[in-house]
């Protein structure tokens, strides 16, 4: 019976292995295979988990340690930049122009803003930003050399305690020390000095040496052309923080390398005294020294107040200086170009004496215009009644046109170009400053090249009395005037004077700036005496009714510059709005000083620009003779 129930219990399993495929699993040895296989199994994935983690480990403690390393280091150590304090600047008798003080900043460092948008969303809310501000705060963010975001400038400890209430919106905002700019006198040295501002990416590409951990840089001016003197090096500081980037202590300090001091070859009193004369006008002054080229004044008129760039000007403030007509951010001095006008004659006369064109007793008779051959309309002179049989010396004197068209026309433009390059005409004096015009002294190859047309003989004789395409610079007539006044000696205009740094002076090596222009001293002797009958010369000369300066005679020459601008009345059509121009040097002598005035449609020059550099000569030598050394 049991038998036959275990064989058909044989043949159910075989008939239900057969029926699905499968197999129980009982078999010892198929047992002991499967579990050999997975235990092999889990040991190769052991095996290589531990390989690829120590694999890890080793990377990280030995190939890599020094980068692990460095980034700990980064989370518990932080390195803060030293600024340098920026070197003063002083005129040639000590005075202060331009000193650095310190104030605080509101700042944040990008590497700790997670979310832009965010960030400035919360700087509006804590410090009530506007459009502008916040169009400045997002240009910072774009600009990719910035480490940092300057939230508020000049900021008091006072201030920063009540902003700290809102501090859990801006957790990133710090007070920092800054080095500030403040400048004497913000207006009449405007021009000269410049100021500084924030790092911009245009500093980065220009010559300008920036080191890091600087954060301001001059932009124009003595400020920027003097930037790697006046900035120093800076330091920094090495702090140990804690997971709250709070500082625990500091572990090392190297200290910033304060910037030197820069004197200047201008006379404060002198410049100051200078702007004020254009008050409401708009021109510039330029007082140098013919044999040094040391610049006592450097006017232009109007100025600003230097001192809202240095404190971050707002939007208002700078529009308003955008749209003011009087133009106080333009340079006149580096930028302006105005036609020469009659200022031009004596450098003529030189020119014409030199090569033969004429002598010292050719005359030619002025009628009041001249007709030139071809042209319809006559070229007219100043005086409509002329000033009849005039040679060189009283041509110069009355400034009558007619002779020089006559002139113009004998000599001929190729001449009167090549030649009036000796003078500096059309090329930068190169003064220290950045941003020098050249002017223009016009050419058959210039017009040729710049307008596609011919030379016409009628724009010869308007080159011959300083009109038509002629343009100078007041660097230019200062520097050509001192020529004439040194006979011949050609230095360049400069600003520096000496730099000291940590109490080693360097001055300015006035033996490297020395030239010689060739000049004939007679055909030099002819021009200067016909300038000096320009003041003393009661019947011929244009400025003749200044006033005498007792003990002083000085030598001159006034100029009218004719520029057309549209009126601002109703009618729209052209008017004449002529530029007043006075060159002088003093005494006459023995020249130490040159004035050279532009007042920017001012009217007639013996009017206008001649009494004011008659008064500046006055007050130089009563005021500031004997504190200007000789070179």
């Amino acid at each position: 019976m049991a038998s036959k129930y275990r064989n058909e219990t044989i043949r159910k399993r075989q008939r239900f292995e057969e029926k699905t495929g499968w197999e129980e699993i009982n078999d010892a040895t198929k047992d002991r295979a499967s579990h050999k296989s997975r235990a092999l199994l889990a040991v190769a994935i052991v095996f290589l988990l531990s390989t690829f983690y120590l694999n890890h480990i080793f990377k990280i403690q030995i190939t890599d340690h020094e980068i692990y390393t460095v980034k700990s280091e980064d989370n518990r150590i932080r390195v803060r930049p030293i600024e340098p304090i920026r070197g003063n600047i002083f005129d040639r008798n000590g005075n202060v122009l331009a000193e650095s003080y310190d104030t605080f900043d509101i700042v944040a460092k990008k590497e700790n803003i997670s979310s832009k948008d965010e960030f400035i969303l919360n700087a509006s809310k804590v410090f009530s930003l506007n459009e502008f501000e916040i169009k400045d705060l997002t240009s910072q963010f774009e600009d990719k050399k910035l480490k940092e975001v300057t939230l508020k400038y000049n900021t008091s400890i006072e201030e920063f305690t009540k902003l700290s209430v809102d501090q859990y919106l801006l957790p990133e905002m710090e007070l920092i020390i800054k080095s500030n700019r403040r400048y004497i006198y913000p207006e009449a040295m405007s021009h000269l000095i410049g100021y500084t501002g924030k790092l911009s990416n245009k500093d980065y590409d220009s010559v300008v040496d920036i080191k890091d951990g600087m954060t301001s840089v001059g932009k124009i001016g003595v400020e920027r052309f003097y930037q790697n003197l006046l900035s120093g090096s800076p330091g920094y500081e090495k702090l140990e923080t804690n997971a709250n980037n709070e500082i625990i202590r500091v572990l090392e300090k190297k200290p910033a390398l304060r910037g030197q001091d820069i004197y200047l070859t201008i006379d404060s009193k002198l410049q100051n005294y200078s702007y004020d004369l254009l008050e409401n006008k708009e021109g510039t002054i330029i007082v140098m020294n013919p044999h040094s080229g040391d610049i006592l004044s450097f006017v232009s008129h109007p100025g600003y107040d230097n001192n809202l760039f240095a404190n971050g000007i707002s939007s208002k403030d700078y529009k308003k200086l955008l749209d003011d007509k009087s133009k106080p951010l333009f340079n006149r001095v580096l930028f302006g170009q105005y036609p020469p006008g009659s200022i031009i004659k004596p450098f003529f006369g030189i020119v014409a004496l030199e090569e033969g064109i004429i002598d010292k007793t050719k005359v030619f008779a002025c009628t009041g215009a001249y007709k030139l051959e071809n042209y319809k309309r006559p070229f007219k002179c100043w005086k409509k009644d002329g000033h009849m049989d005039v040679n060189l010396s009283s041509a110069v004197a009355s400034s009558c046109d007619v002779f020089f068209y006559r002139l113009a026309e004998t000599s001929g433009i190729d001449l009167m170009h090549d030649k009036l390059k000796k003078f500096g005409f059309g090329e930068k004096t190169f003064i220290d400053l950045y941003g020098e015009r050249k002017g223009l002294l016009p050419s058959r190859e210039w017009k040729n090249q710049s307008r596609q047309a011919p030379w016409y003989p009628g724009e010869t004789l308007n080159v011959g009395i300083g009109q038509g395409y002629f343009l100078t610079t007041p660097l230019q007539l200062a520097n050509a005037t001192s020529l004439l006044a040194s006979g011949g000696e050609s230095t360049t205009p400069h600003l520096f004077l000496k730099s000291i740094n940590n109490g080693k002076e360097q001055s300015y090596k006035y033996s490297e700036n020395k030239n010689t222009i060739s000049i004939d001293t007679d055909s030099l002797h002819i021009v200067n005496e016909a300038m000096w009958r320009v003041v003393y010369d009661k019947k011929m000369g244009t400025a003749a009714h200044l006033k005498n300066i007792e003990g002083i005679e000085f030598a001159g020459k006034t100029g009218t510059a004719q520029v057309y601008n549209l009126d601002k009345g109703k009618t729209g059509k052209k008017s004449l709005q002529d530029h007043a121009l006075f060159t002088s040097f003093a005494p006459f002598e023995s020249p130490e000083i040159v004035v050279a005035v532009i007042v920017d449609n001012g009217g007639s020059g013996s009017a206008v620009a001649a009494p004011i550099a008659r008064d500046i000569i006055n007050f130089y030598f009563k005021n500031i003779k004997t504190k200007v050394a000789q070179r």
